[in-house]
């Protein structure tokens, strides 16, 4: 019996016009060390290319590396030399463009940082231990958002992240401070 392989990434980071890491994920044992080495070397190599409207794909030691830039940040996906580019470019893809429509197009590092959680749940929604869950970005934008839910009532304050609490909250203040019809 043949085995079967799932596509897997080895890594996904992001980094800001500097250099400086926004956040990354690395799925395979790395030391720190490694991992910041390997990042200026990412940035590197790409400084020099905007690939603002498409993926662009390099080939880096033994691992085939995908990126794509957003205002002031690249989003970079690592995967193994076997492993198909393509599919890569996709994983890519449906995390920039979830990232992308969860801050209106404002994909750069003061929007990123304020909005860490919605990031980090896209990436969790996307990837499992660096395996692909989810290819759609507008699934994980709604699994991230937590729409679609099955009692489609009101969510618990338990299920909503820091910022949907504070803005349901701020809403709710708002809506007591004015003044009722008599």
């Amino acid at each position: 019996m043949s085995e079967v392989l799932v596509p897997y990434v080895k890594s996904l980071i992001v980094l800001d016009a500097d250099g400086t890491r926004l956040l990354a994920k690395y799925y395979d044992p790395k030391p720190k060390s490694e991992q910041s080495k390997f990042e200026a070397t990412l940035h590197k190599k790409s400084k020099a290319v905007a690939a603002k409207t498409d993926a662009e794909v390099v080939l880096f030691d033994q691992d085939i590396v995908v990126y794509r830039s957003g205002a002031d940040c690249k989003f970079f996906i690592c995967g193994p030399v076997e492993e198909n580019e393509l599919i890569l470019v996709g994983v890519l893809d449906v995390i920039y463009d979830t990232v992308s429509a969860l801050l209106r197009g404002q994909i750069d590092k003061r929007t990123m940082l304020d909005n860490l959680e919605l990031v980090l749940l896209t990436i969790d929604e996307a990837l499992d231990h660096g395996h692909i869950m989810e290819l759609d970005a507008s699934a994980v934008s709604s699994r991230v958002l937590m729409k679609g839910s099955d009692s489609g009532g009101p969510v618990a304050i338990g299920d909503l992240s820091i910022s949907q609490a504070l803005g349901m909250a701020k809403d709710q203040f708002m809506r007591s401070l004015k003044p009722r019809p008599t």
